[in-house]
């Protein structure tokens, strides 16, 4: 009996002080999240390795060169947000799109990346201009 009022009398503490937590989840068709496989291609900077669109990952963000600029996401999936302002690592890449399908000499597959018809497309928002990691 002491062993099951223990845990419930704990949860009934907890919710009653508004403990929380905090934390980052992220979703897909298996149930994780799988990091692609990346390779260096500059100081700071990696691209997803033999993928069809050039996705870098520099900073803790992936950036996806656009003909409007460069977008930034915590994932390579979705939620890209347009940023005026992009490390200057990433802004030094030259010819972005040569990147495309980019992998070194005796590559191996380790992560296979989400196929790109599934990623979600960034967007450009004239009126999202500013830069809100700041």
């Amino acid at each position: 009996m002491f062993t099951k009022l223990v845990p419930l009398l704990v949860a009934a503490v907890l919710g009653a002080t508004g403990c929380y937590g905090s934390g980052t989840v992220a979703y897909s068709t298996n149930g994780s999240y799988v990091t692609p496989d990346l390779v260096a291609v500059g100081s700071g900077v990696s691209v997803i390795a033999n993928y069809d669109e050039p996705i870098f990952y520099s900073g803790g963000f992936y950036w996806w060169p656009t003909e409007r600029g460069w977008f930034r996401s915590r994932y390579y999936t979705g939620g890209w947000v347009y940023d005026a302002a992009p490390p200057v690592a990433v802004t030094r890449i030259s010819s972005p799109y040569r990147y495309r399908y980019y992998r070194p000499t005796h590559y191996v597959v380790r992560n296979r990346p989400v196929p790109v018809q599934r990623v979600e497309r960034p967007r450009y928002d004239h009126r999202a201009t500013r830069d809100h990691r700041r």
